[in-house]
């Protein structure tokens, strides 16, 4: 209670603070004000972000501009007196020009109702290529991935959609980083599920996705948690009465099935939503692995061929009800559930020769089975009112998830023969039970005060509870007895808490004179972690506040330039397997023990950004500098029995500097392109062993996709994505290669789309990597994946479905925990 009672001080005074501040956008009422909504012509929906401009109708000299609103509507203050054009574009769209606007000492107040543009229609021989909104979208504060421009990501995931963006890189296992950074935030309209990164990515439908949002930079209305920003999954919405829905089905190569329904009826007040969807996905994957280790008498090598076989099935059900109380006052409830399965498969033939000139191999076949399920559910309670209508708003959100999650391995060792053939009999068996309990909560209170226009004021707060419990049984089969003991080495239980109490205020506004637009924020969060090793009877404290300012500035240099410059700091905190000192056992050659001291990582991030648009290419330059304090790495050193010992540690230095080229234009009216380029370098200083590390390296990665337009049905995409050697702290990656073909047949008015894909075509995804583990030892690892991947997937819309609840969180499991 005396947490929340501070956080609620300090954002009273935020509140003191901001109502000081300059409030440089006042409307005059002396002055004119135009007012309209601008809406899609052809499919009646609001248009955010389209660019408007009021021009002098005697020698059309630029007066003013705005863009609009989310749902469309336009607000132009402060005009001089006199006769006038406004001037409505957005990309895809043709030039809208509404004349004869006149603002007289009478009538200061002209509103233009509804103003709809109409999608441009590129004519050819015999194809109209009706306009479409382009890939990707730049904002203040982010970048918007259109989903459904992408042919690739039918019928997959989030993960599908984002693996060929170029400030996206995803390794063998499926494992996602976002401009070098595997710690990122994965939000679903704005709220978290329980876990995050690939899994969370992994278990989102591209078909329920309108939107991709990249926030790289938060403002201080965010969760500081994320080194590298927020990946934000905005699904489908609408506010239409009526009811539609939509069904999505697709079949892949090598047993790969999904399907899903999307049911929503919006009468008056009233809106339901139901959904449902199953997915089957297997994968293979073949590794090979060896290890060199210098010694006195001669060199140790070991070798090791993996083959891994998965299978990911999941099954997830919602039903929500948002209710309309009045014009100003709404409520949304949702409850989730769902089942999560994963089985594994993981063969690994290895051969270990103590001495390469004198010594004899051993050869051995290891075999590991993983069963992993997991149960959960989810209610989200959701209540908005506002006091004075579009200008101030309260909202509360209240969300609690359940998640029960066993994982069973067993792993068995045999002696062969160098074929591998000839299994011994007896093998050594291990059982490794992991049976996880977690009960996470989220409240959440928002108020925000709308000056004008340009000047906006918000606060809040918020708790983070986050309760776990895990309990490892660690086993080992007696052939003798034929019984099943426990073995007390890696045997062990422990509770996990990791709450946060935030609070946070921003403040918006413009320099009108310099048209320059601005927001300030701080935000503050206090981390009560505490490990709790039942086993070891000991605790394991970590409490502290940190503070995270946020400034975001904003120069409209022309009607086709911008400039953005921006700050924010943010924060990583280490999960709770990196933290557990008690030894977990992985197999024969390697050992996982956490660090309980880690702290969290700090991360202070810059951004300088340019767009511009010159005759129809759309340019962008988004640059960057990130540097980290306290950084965490997994360390891999030789242990005294010659296993290698994996850890965490907070031993390094590091800093990022680069910069995203993007554009878009086209070739031909049936050809665009849309190529970019990510460049950053990176610096690595840290101490391990009283060994110093010191690395630099320079990464590339590259994306072009190219569209053919065969009709305004039909278009053809190309997606080539690649990424140069990369540095890691022991070692580097070599570069990685990823192309896929898609086609794309719509049908009965874009109601039914059949979408054809096909991945990894050439073999070209193959993953090698280095790594200097110390003490002599050299690690070389080089991963297959799946090839080639194809995909079928047909998608039917009824009645122009948008998925109307307001709430839509999904719930994420985490598979690899424990590998």
């Amino acid at each position: 209670m005396k947490k929340l009672l501070v956080l609620l001080l300090l954002t009273t005074a935020c509140l003191n603070v901001a109502a000081i501040f300059p409030n440089d956008e006042k409307i005059d009422t002396k002055k004119g004000v135009i007012k309209a909504t601008i809406m899609d012509g052809k499919n009646n929906i609001p248009i955010e972000y389209a660019n408007v401009t009021v021009h002098n109708s005697k020698d059309s000299s630029f007066i003013t501009g705005s863009a609009s609103g989310k749902n469309g509507e336009l607000l132009i203050p402060n005009l001089p007196d006199g006769n006038f054009y406004v001037k409505v574009s957005f990309i895809g769209y043709d030039k809208t020009i509404i004349p004869n606007i006149a603002i007289t000492p009478e009538k200061k107040e002209v509103s233009l109702g509804v103003i709809k543009i109409i999608p441009t229609e590129i004519k050819m021989d015999a194809v109209n290529v009706v306009g479409e909104k382009p890939t990707e979208e730049y904002h203040l504060d982010k970048r918007v991935i259109n989903v459904s421009k992408d042919n690739t990501a039918a019928g997959g995931t989030a993960l599908d959609v984002l693996q060929n963006h170029p400030s996206i890189q995803i390794d063998q296992n499926g494992n996602v980083t976002l401009r070098g950074s595997s710690n990122f935030t994965v939000l679903v309209n704005g709220r978290p599920g329980v876990l995050q990164g690939s899994d969370a990515l992994r278990q989102i439908p591209a078909n329920i996705i309108d939107n991709i949002e990249l926030i790289t930079n938060p403002s201080a209305k965010y969760d500081a948690e994320g080194a590298a920003g927020i990946v934000n999954i905005i699904t489908k919405v609408s506010a239409y009465d009526n009811m539609s829905g939509i069904v999505n089905g697709g079949i892949g190569s090598r047993t790969k099935y999904n399907g899903d329904v999307t049911l929503n009826y919006k009468s008056g007040d009233w809106g339901l939503t139901g959904s449902g969807d199953y997915r089957l996905f297997s994968n293979t994957n073949y590794q090979g692995y060896d290890r060199y280790t210098s010694t006195n008498t001669g060199t140790l090598y070991q070798r090791a061929d993996i083959n891994q076989n998965f299978r990911r099935k999941n099954f997830n059900a919602k039903v929500g009800v948002d209710y309309t109380i009045s014009p100003v006052t709404g409520i949304s409830f949702t409850n989730s559930i769902g089942r999560f399965a994963f089985n594994g498969t993981f063969m690994l033939d290895g051969s270990d020769q103590q001495n390469t000139s004198s010594g004899t191999p051993k050869y051995t076949t290891n075999q590991q089975l993983s069963d992993i399920t997991a149960d959960y559910f989810q209610s989200i309670l959701y209540f908005n009112h506002q006091f004075n209508p579009k200008i101030d708003e309260f909202t509360f959100e209240a969300v609690y998830t359940n998640l029960f999650q066993p994982n069973l391995q067993t792993a068995r060792e045999y002696l062969t023969d160098s074929n591998h053939e000839n299994w011994s009999t007896n093998p050594n068996t291990i059982e490794y039970d992991n049976r996880t309990t977690r009960n996470d909560g989220r409240i959440k209170l928002n108020y925000s005060y709308k000056f004008n226009e340009k000047s906006k004021f918000e606060s809040g707060v918020q708790v983070n509870l986050a309760y776990r419990n895990f309990d490892y049984l660690f086993r080992t089969f007696n052939w003798n007895n034929n019984d099943w003991l426990i073995d007390p080495t890696y045997t062990n239980k422990f509770d996990f808490r990791n709450n946060v109490y935030a609070a946070f205020a921003t403040y918006s506004n413009s320099f009108e004179a310099l048209e320059l637009d601005y927001q300030l924020g701080l935000r503050a969060e206090q981390t009560d972690r505490l490990l709790h090793q039942i086993t070891m009877d000991k605790d394991y404290a970590y409490n502290k506040v940190h503070l995270f300012p946020s400034v975001n500035l904003l120069k409209k240099l022309d009607q086709a330039q911008q400039l953005q410059l921006s700050y924010s700091r943010r924060i990583n905190r280490p999960f709770e397997g990196a933290l557990n000192p008690f030894p977990n056992y992985s197999d024969s050659y390697a050992l996982v023990i956490g660090n309980p001291d880690l702290k969290p990582e700090l991360i202070n991030s810059y951004e300088l950004n340019y767009q511009n648009t010159i005759s129809g290419v759309f340019l962008s330059a988004q640059t960057y500098y990130r540097n980290t304090e306290n950084t965490f790495q997994q360390t891999a050193l030789v242990g005294p029995d010659g296993r290698l010992n994996l850890s965490f540690g907070n031993i390094a230095k590091t800093y990022s500097i680069g910069s995203e080229l993007s554009a878009g234009f086209s070739l031909a009216q049936w050809f665009r392109l849309d190529p970019s380029l990510n460049l950053y370098k990176t610096h690595l200083e840290g101490k391990l062993q009283n060994n110093s590390y010191e690395q630099n390296g320079f990464v590339w990665s590259g994306r072009l996709r190219s569209t053919l337009y065969f009709s305004p049905e039909t278009r053809f995409q190309v997606a080539f994505f690649y990424t140069a050697k990369q540095k890691i702290l022991q070692g580097e990656i070599d570069p990685l290669i990823n192309l896929t073909l898609s086609l794309r047949q719509e049908f009965l008015d874009k109601k039914l789309v059949v979408t054809a894909t096909a991945q990894n075509l050439f073999k070209t995804g193959r993953f090698k990597l280095f790594t200097d583990a110390g003490n002599g030892t050299l690690l070389y690892l080089t991963a297959n994946p799946e090839a080639p991947i194809f995909n079928i997937t047909i998608s039917y819309n009824f009645n122009n479905f948008k998925n109307t609840s307001k709430v839509n969180d999904r719930v994420d499991v985490n598979v690899n925990s424990g590998f």
